[in-house]
């Protein structure tokens, strides 16, 4: 089987996303919004974010009583006029068709997508393959695999989505991770994808500043604010044994990841205080270990993790089951992660909150109190911080747990002892 390299450069059917095939061969005028340049009012309909249409229409927009949609919005196009014109060289003429679009609505993609390349179950079975089969651990490193794969959307004031992991292993364990991390595109590795996924064996600061998501893969982390640790305690195979298959499949679960990728999961209300209850446990689990081995991200984990399930089951929406499973996944790693013997931290070094951090926290629990949503426009009014010091106080204070953000332009203050 041939696998493709590049997302744009795709020319089996097995390499398309069951949604990108939908829109691609049944159906016409819907797809996800590419804007031609600067352009606001010109526009393709593509059947992914990852791949630019086959089709020969353009869309205009000149009506300013038409409102414009948003960039990767998935649309269809419900009422317009067309115009052929022929453009190209004199040896190379071709049909394009103008569509004057007067009315459009914005589509669930959970609606579009009735073709799924994989189910969840298969997915996550890609990732036992470098391991024994009969070992007991190999459930839980399997499933955080696949969680931490399809990334997680920004949730609340977030400014970025992903999720980082810290993989605790030896070279060989690495080399055997590495291997599952071919399914990630190549376009993905790029500092300017709106996706980014990156392998670290040697930890070093990564922000790039364009991309919507960032996802950390981090060997043995030290001073990084991770999500979920992966101890890789499953007796491995050698690499000989699943190479192939890997490679034979790695189309098919690269194309359920871009189905995943198009999904922006929002965390419910009944969500919201099962996420809470979750990092107050979470909290309370991490400080009171007695053997931490690596420094957790407290604040942003559990929602990003939520996020990330939803994902995987396709869903538009952050549900307390969602919520429950991220944390027990957590919760089994965790475990795991504390009978590795590497360095023994306190809470105290891990979360010493700089002086911006803790002024802040001080003065919203003064006005507020705990356990209350506040929202941006109020924090702003309120601190005498600069846009920047305010940015990175408040990721501080997210990362020891003192805050979390369960909608955008909002924050809950939760108890913590400074």
């Amino acid at each position: 089987m041939v696998k493709r390299q590049t997302l744009k450069n795709r020319d089996f059917g097995y390499e398309l996303s069951g949604m990108e095939h939908k829109l691609i061969f049944d159906s016409d005028d819907m797809g996800f919004v590419r804007f031609d340049g600067r352009s606001r009012s010109l526009f393709y309909l593509d059947p992914s974010p990852f791949l630019p249409t086959p089709k020969r229409d353009i869309y205009i927009i000149d009506d300013i009583s038409v409102l414009k949609p948003g960039k990767n919005d998935l649309i269809k196009v419900t009422s317009f006029e067309t115009e052929r014109v022929v453009r190209g060289t004199f040896d190379n003429l071709v049909n394009i068709d103008i569509r004057y679009v007067k009315a459009w609505k914005k589509i669930d993609p959970k609606k579009v997508l009735h073709r799924q390349v994989m189910d969840k179950e298969e997915y996550i079975n890609f990732f036992k393959h470098p391991f024994h089969k009969a070992d007991e651990n190999l459930d839980s490193i399997s499933q955080c695999l696949a969680m931490c794969s399809v990334s997680s959307n920004a949730i609340g004031i977030n400014e970025k989505g992903g999720i980082d992991s810290g993989i605790f292993t030896n070279k060989r364990g690495w080399n055997s991770f590495t291997s599952l991390q071919r399914l990630v595109p190549r376009e993905f590795k790029s500092v300017k994808s709106p996706y980014f996924y990156s392998s670290l064996e040697v930890e070093k600061k990564v922000n790039p500043l364009s991309s919507m998501e960032v996802n950390l893969s981090i060997l043995m982390p030290k001073d990084t604010f991770v999500h979920v640790p992966i101890v890789f305690d499953a007796e491995r195979r050698p690499k000989s044994a699943y190479s192939e298959d890997v490679s034979f499949e790695i189309p098919f679960v690269r194309a359920h990841l871009l189905d995943s990728l198009m999904f922006q999961p929002e965390v419910t209300q009944k969500a919201e205080k099962c996420l809470t209850d979750r990092i107050y446990e979470m909290t309370e689990t991490f400080t009171n270990s007695r053997n931490l081995v690596y420094k957790q991200d407290l604040g942003d984990a559990a929602p990003k993790m939520g996020s990330s399930i939803a994902r995987m089951n396709f869903s538009n929406e952050v549900s307390v089951a969602n919520v429950r499973e991220g944390f027990d996944m957590w919760m089994d790693m965790f475990v795991h992660s504390s009978k590795v013997q590497q360095s023994n931290l306190s809470p105290g070094e891990i979360f010493r909150l700089p002086k911006e951090a803790a002024q802040i926290y001080l003065q919203l629990e003064d006005i507020f109190g705990i356990d209350v949503i506040i929202s941006m426009e109020d924090v702003e009014r309120i601190s005498s911080l600069t846009p920047f010091e305010l940015s990175n106080a408040l990721t501080a204070l997210k990362s020891a747990g003192a805050i979390y953000s369960p909608r955008i332009d909002f924050i809950k203050l939760l108890a913590f002892k400074l």
